[in-house]
C-alpha cells in the first residue's frame, strides 16, 4: 500500500506541468520552476525555505500557469549571506537596530536574520541584505538659565534644568535630549544652589537703593511741568498788571493846601 502511494506520488511529479522561466529570480532568492512534491521537494544545498506557495503567491497562476497537482507546490529558496557595507539603511523605516548599526535590505523591506551576532540572513525580495554603521554620537550635559532666587536675603534656593542631550557628526541634525544614564553622572552640572545668603539685617541702604528703580516716575514729572507753567504763566500776568498800572496813572502837580497859612 505505501509503495502504490509513492508510486502514485512519483507519476504526479513526473505529470506535473514544468514552468519553462523562472518567475522571481534576483539576488540570492527565487521560486522553485516547477512545482515540487510538498513530502521530498525542498530547495538546493545552501538555500533555505522561506515560504511555499502553488502559484508562487499569484506569479504562477492561471491563466498564465497551471497551478500545481496536489501534494505539490512551488517553494520559495533564499540564500542567507552577510550583510554588504552600505549607506542606505538610515533612509528605511523597516531595519534592524543594533548598538552600533543598522541592518536592512537595499529595498528597505524586512530583514531577516538566522544569526544576530554574525548577521547573517537574508532578504525574502531577494535585494541584498546590508549594514551601515550609525553615525557618530556625542553626548553631554546642557544646563539652562538659573531661575529668580527664592528669598532676596537671608539665604534662598534657585534652581535650573539640566538634561543630557546627543548630537551626531552631520550638522544638520540638531541636538536631541536623551536619556540622562546615557551622559557620565560624575559631570553632571549642579541643578540647585544657594543665593541670597547675606543676612536681611546686615543690608545698608545702598543694596535696598539697588533694587528700587531708578528715576522718577512719569506722572510726577508731568506734575513737575505743570506746576512749573503755571508759576511762570503767573509772573508774566503780574508783570503785565504792574505794567498798565504804571503807564495808566494820570499826571501833573499835585497842591497841597495847609491850614492856617491861608
Amino acid at each position: 500500500m505505501v509503495s502504490a502511494l509513492l508510486l502514485l506520488i512519483s507519476l504526479l511529479s513526473l505529470l506535473s506541468p514544468a514552468i519553462s522561466q523562472n518567475p522571481q529570480s534576483r539576488g540570492g532568492c527565487y521560486w522553485t520552476e516547477s512545482c515540487q512534491s510538498k513530502w521530498f521537494g525542498g530547495c538546493p544545498a545552501g538555500h533555505i525555505i522561506t515560504d511555499e506557495s502553488g502559484d508562487c503567491k499569484g506569479l504562477c497562476g492561471e491563466p498564465s500557469y497551471p497551478p500545481c497537482l496536489p501534494f505539490h507546490t512551488h517553494f520559495h529558496c533564499c540564500k542567507p549571506e552577510n550583510p554588504k557595507v552600505t549607506d542606505r539603511c538610515t533612509r528605511c523605516k523597516n531595519k534592524l537596530d543594533f548598538s552600533e548599526e543598522y541592518i536592512c535590505c537595499t529595498d528597505c523591506s524586512d530583514p531577516y536574520l538566522i544569526d544576530k551576532s554574525t548577521k547573517f540572513g537574508y532578504c525574502k525580495t531577494g535585494a541584498e541584505l546590508a549594514m551601515q554603521l550609525k553615525p557618530q554620537e556625542t553626548l553631554r550635559w546642557v544646563a539652562g538659565p538659573w531661575m529668580k532666587c527664592s528669598s532676596p536675603c537671608d539665604g534662598g534656593v534657585r534652581y535650573r534644568d539640566v538634561g543630557c542631550f546627543g548630537s551626531l557628526e552631520d550638522t544638520s541634525i540638531k541636538h536631541y535630549p536623551v536619556d540622562d544614564s546615557r551622559c557620565p553622572a560624575e559631570a553632571m552640572p549642579a541643578r540647585q544652589e544657594a543665593c541670597n545668603v547675606k543676612s536681611c539685617s546686615e543690608l545698608n541702604i545702598s543694596d535696598v537703593s539697588e533694587n528700587r528703580p531708578s528715576g522718577m516716575s512719569g506722572w510726577l514729572i508731568t506734575l513737575l511741568v505743570l506746576l512749573g507753567l503755571v508759576a511762570a504763566g503767573g509772573l508774566v500776568f503780574a508783570g503785565y498788571v504792574f505794567y498798565k498800572r504804571r503807564t495808566s496813572a494820570p499826571t501833573g502837580f499835585v497842591y497841597i493846601m495847609l491850614e492856617g497859612y491861608s
